[in-house]
């Protein structure tokens, strides 16, 4: 059968990528105000971000790939390794603890990128060795053993190929050239750096398994480099995973590009990155919300129940409690009666801590702001 030019890295200009950079101005204008938010925080308001921006984006880094990770062992992961007070109910499990331990050591952006680095991160990644019930080759680049990497989707013998990742015997050289050109590669803007090397280590798909959460990291470990970004505040993959079908849109646009041209997925990067450090300046304003409102209600007796409802509703922050608070559902998040669940929200309303919506059955509550 006749060969032919089909993916990027079978164009004679692979991997020398063209592109025009976009206006990063806002992007940068918004790493100051984060940083300057940073630097006018409590140290306890600022701990608090940095553990919400690790949740979610080791929530996020997974569920795009499929996988859900609960959210209670996540937090515990994130507490146990920033030294962060954590509840007795919370149980971290080794698959979340390793997980942190990648994002964080990506997110510190210290040292060299290396083989024996990825080789770790892979690792972590998949602890037991296996991707569902599938063994794969952990620490190890691919090797092809079971046929061509391909990208599908779609049904049994209905799959759509989106992507053949570059064959095995080409990997060793391909990853050498890319981690060269990552550790000595600094005339580049940071931001389009990051961009590049996302795509350029998903190009190559060097792995079994979990080439897009360590290109997530990979791109996290450029911008962590940069003294101006706050690396530790924003979450990319929570913006990536909102918008999910856009980014597979872009990559299947790039994979066949067979001049090199990736403007596309360059000017995507940073759209989507604006768009995250615009969520991060949101959750800003909900921790100081938080606070302020913990602060006005520190003199009101709230029993247990009471406060451990308004924490759910708060937590929900910048996004609304869905639904807001009804009475029962106040009853099953604190584990009473009816009764008392509607006892304690007029109590609550009467103290002007909640507000009461609606008539009759339909009746809920929202918290008031302070």
């Amino acid at each position: 059968m006749e060969t032919y030019q089909q993916w990027i890295w079978q164009s004679d200009s692979w991997p020398h990528f063209t592109y025009t950079i976009p206006d990063v101005t806002q992007v940068y204008h918004r790493f100051g105000q984060l940083m300057m938010v940073e630097s006018l925080l409590q140290n306890t308001l600022s701990d608090q971000m940095i553990a919400s921006a690790y949740e979610d984006e080791a929530i996020a880094t997974s569920l795009i790939e499929g996988e859900v990770l609960q959210r209670s062992s996540v937090r515990a992961s994130v507490h146990k390794a920033l030294l962060l007070q954590s509840s007795d109910e919370l149980h971290a499990t080794v698959q979340t603890d390793a997980l942190i331990e990648v994002l964080l050591d990506a997110k510190k952006g210290l040292g060299l990128l290396t083989s024996e680095r990825l080789f770790r991160w892979h690792k972590a990644l998949f602890p037991t060795g296996q991707s569902g019930l599938r063994t794969i080759r952990t620490g190890a680049y691919r090797d092809d053993t079971e046929g061509e990497m391909k990208i599908v989707s779609g049904p049994w013998e209905k799959e759509k190929v989106h992507y053949i990742a570059v064959p095995a015997y080409k990997i060793e050289a391909e990853m050498n050239r890319f981690l060269l050109w990552m550790n000595t590669e600094d005339s580049l803007d940071t931001v389009v750096k990051a961009a590049i090397a996302h795509l350029w280590f998903l190009l190559i798909h060097p792995f079994d398994d979990g080439n897009g959460r360590l290109a997530r990291a990979i791109s996290d470990f450029v911008l962590s480099r940069s003294p101006s970004i706050p690396s530790t505040l924003f979450s990319t993959a929570s913006q990536i995973n909102r918008q999910r079908k856009e980014y597979y849109s872009v990559l299947d646009n790039v994979c066949v590009r067979q001049n090199g041209d990736i403007t596309q997925w360059v000017t995507w990067f940073v759209q989507m990155l604006d768009s995250a450090l615009a969520d991060a300046l949101t959750r800003v304003e909900a921790v100081k919300f938080k606070t302020r409102f913990w602060e006005s209600v520190r003199e009101i007796s709230l029993n247990d129940r009471q406060r451990k409802v308004l924490t759910k509703m708060l937590d929900v922050l910048p996004e609304a409690f869905e639904g807001g608070m009804k009475t029962a559902k106040y009853a099953s998040i604190a584990k009473t009666s009816k009764p008392t669940a509607a006892r304690d929200l007029k109590e609550l309303c009467d103290y002007g801590v909640l507000e009461s919506h609606g008539s009759g059955r339909g009746v809920y509550y929202t918290v008031i702001e302070k």
